[in-house]
């Protein structure tokens, strides 16, 4: 018999019981392996936007200037001035928000002359079609919704009092800025 091999049909046993021992082994561990599970997550954080359709300006706030433009004589006796789709936002979340707006300033500015300053409990803004509210320096809730993404049609109207009304240069600047619900 050559060296290093078993020379008994009793050592022969021993180590053929030894390969077989090492391979269930292995299959052991490779039918563990087979059967493993894993479990992966993730977190996905809240998203959301806010733009000015037609601008590239985009973020959780925007900024809109609005200068009023001169009434007509059918304005002034109707009471105000309407501006129809004066401003598209496009609202984009990935979880339910809110989109409010507040004015900068405390006012509208003044007349040409100097003797009359329009409040800013004359301009309204509503979104789409919605009830018109008077803006203030404050927060104020304009449109919510679920996930996804929402155009805002946005109309102001100007109140006019035509006993009062003076020619000036009005305007106000607004901030919109969206939140979580």
């Amino acid at each position: 018999m050559a060296a290093g091999l078993p020379k008994t049909k009793m050592d022969r046993w021993i180590v053929i019981s030894l390969i077989f021992s090492i391979l269930f082994s292995f299959a052991a561990l490779a039918a563990d392996s087979a059967t493993a599970t894993v479990t992966v997550s993730w977190t996905i954080l809240p998203f959301q936007s806010l733009t000015i359709a037609g601008e590239g300006e985009s973020g959780t706030s925007v900024i809109s200037h609005f200068d009023l433009r001169t009434p007509t004589p059918a304005d002034i006796a109707a009471g105000y001035v309407e501006e129809d789709e004066a401003l598209t936002l496009i609202a984009a979340s990935n979880i339910p928000w809110t989109v409010k707006v507040h004015a900068v300033e405390g006012d509208m500015g003044e007349s040409y002359d100097g003797t009359y300053v329009k409040p800013l409990s004359d301009f309204l803004v509503r979104a789409n079609g919605g009830e018109f509210f008077p803006i203030t320096q404050f927060d104020q809730t304009l449109a919510s919704g679920n996930r996804g993404a929402y155009k805002l049609v946005i109309d102001y109207k100007v109140l006019l009092d035509s006993d009062s009304y003076k020619p000036g240069d009005y305007g106000l600047t607004l901030v919109y800025t969206i939140t979580g619900m």
